[in-house]
């Protein structure tokens, strides 16, 4: 299969792999792909702590995203991942 990717959509694509977010291009969209799947067959289960924990945010004020808050979700989605390939 071969398919077609917008510039922007590209260049992101190859500052994800520059990141270390993922090992290739393919890793990533691979995971991009089965989160969107993964999605589709569990919608998010609203539970009493999320809940919670939604409202208790609504009320703070917000701060925009730095470098380290996206590093850290780098870190947390490559730990993710780890765990889904093992239990694979």
């Amino acid at each position: 299969m071969t398919i077609s990717l917008d510039e922007d959509v590209l260049e992101f694509l190859q500052e994800q792999v520059r990141a270390g977010v993922c090992a290739s291009a393919s890793d990533f969209v691979n995971a991009v792909v089965r989160s969107v799947r993964e999605g589709q067959r569990a919608p998010l289960e609203v539970t009493p702590e999320l809940e919670a924990w939604l409202l208790a945010s609504a009320g703070e004020p917000t701060t925009p995203l730095t470098g380290e808050d996206f590093d850290g979700i780098r870190e947390r989605v490559k730990g993710r991942n780890k765990t889904d390939s093992t239990a694979s």
